[in-house]
């Protein structure tokens, strides 16, 4: 007998792990069947240890934006192409670029096959998001599952390409700020102390300038641990910090009156917003379940807890654009907007119109963002490792003056 590690979803949609003693892994999937269970993962336990500790973390994956995103463009067309669901999940599970999805992707077939349909196969793992199954169910009832796979698979390249175009800006300033850091690193700890026997021998009081800078590559040399500690409490301190709902709010509340910075942030989120709620609206989605779907994909807890609030206001007969416009984190030309298209019927378009500007407004203030960022960058750090190394050619210069008197 082998003892197996599993992980599997109830009839009724929740996950279940545990461990079960049986002879292969074939009849550990026969007694979950029996017992109601849809099997997600299976793995021997008996080697136990670090090696069960890092298949644990592997099954924990978080799978990819893009790899969502390939999985509903690449469905969208088997499904065009008249090929049926179960065959479709089958090529896609063969996919090699859509990583820690291939597990899930096996129980959304395995429910399948067992006759649930589509929505109710994603719902059943939580690596679909809320926001992704609603979409599928609206799709389903309304006939057009593949018009809408389609559109979610737009969605989902379109959050993409933001997402890419944001990073791809940042490497630059990165590399900058890693370069000019490991050489200002190099200059205090291997070179610095190059210098001090000859300093040493000078028996001449060194420049002020000089003694400051010697006296931060002997803290650096000296107390690199301390250094150290203090990065790794920092970031412990932020986790927790993100991790508390109250302390996070306050963070996120925080960041949106940044200067500079804020504006970027506010709008990353609100293009975030504008997209998945007109996405889901035009698939179906009431407006106040579309609201508390949307609040899960935003990262800001601030602005989620403002579309919250909003989606219950709604529900009461309120306005969306009156109720936006209260929460006080919303501009005014989106606001007219969403006024626009709620009193002509086309919330929808106007939301997605907002989202294409919002996507150029945040590539501008990237951009712009980068033009004062990388400049600063450079010269700031240039006078830092400017001014080291004249502090040792003022010291040099004062020995040799001393040399020759």
């Amino acid at each position: 007998m082998v003892s197996f590690r599993y992980r599997a979803i109830s009839s009724a949609g929740l996950a279940v792990k545990g461990t079960v003693d049986a002879a292969s892994s074939a009849a550990v999937i026969q007694h979950l069947r029996v017992q109601g269970f849809y099997p997600v993962s299976l793995s021997a336990s008996g080697a136990g240890g670090w090696m069960s500790a890092i298949a644990e973390l592997r099954l924990e994956a978080k799978p990819s934006l893009r790899g969502l995103a390939t999985i509903t463009q690449e469905l969208a067309a088997l499904l065009g192409a008249g090929l049926e669901l179960d065959r479709a999940l089958g090529i896609l599970i063969k996919l090699a670029n859509i990583g820690a999805l291939r597990q899930p992707l096996e129980g959304v077939r395995a429910r399948v096959r067992d006759g649930a349909n589509l929505s109710e196969a994603l719902a059943g793992d939580p690596a679909f998001p809320k926001y992704y199954v609603s979409m599928v169910r609206a799709g389903e009832f309304g006939g057009a599952l593949e018009s809408t796979l389609r559109k979610l698979s737009d969605y989902l390249l379109r959050a993409l390409a933001v997402r890419d175009s944001i990073l791809s800006a940042l490497i630059y300033p990165s590399l900058l700020l890693i370069t000019a850091g490991l050489s200002i690193v190099v200059i205090l700890v291997f070179v610095l102390p190059e210098f001090e026997p000859l300093f040493a021998q000078a028996g001449k009081q060194l420049p002020l300038a000089t003694r400051i800078i010697m006296t931060v590559g002997d803290g650096v040399r000296l107390y690199w641990w301390l250094m150290v500690l203090a990065v790794a409490g920092f970031g412990l301190g932020m986790r927790h910090i993100l991790r508390t709902p109250e302390l996070r709010l306050r963070w996120d509340a925080l960041s949106l009156r940044l200067p500079v910075l804020g504006s970027l942030l506010q709008t990353i989120q609100i293009e975030r917003l504008n997209r998945a709620l007109g996405t889901l609206i035009a698939n179906g989605v009431p407006l106040p379940t579309a609201l508390g779907l949307v609040k899960d994909t935003l990262s800001n807890r601030a602005i989620a807890a403002a579309i919250g609030q909003t989606a219950d206001r709604l529900r009461e007969g309120e306005a969306l654009a009156g109720r936006l416009g209260q929460t006080g984190m919303f501009p005014p030309v989106m606001l007219d907007l969403v006024q626009i298209g709620e009193e002509t019927g086309k919330l929808d378009e106007m939301l997605l119109r907002q989202a294409d500007l919002d996507e150029r407004d945040i590539r501008h203030k990237v951009d712009r963002l980068l033009a004062i960022l990388v400049p600063a960058l450079t010269v700031v750090l240039g006078m830092i490792v400017a001014g080291v190394i004249a502090s040792m050619l003022v010291a040099i210069l004062s020995i040799n003056d001393l040399a020759l008197q």
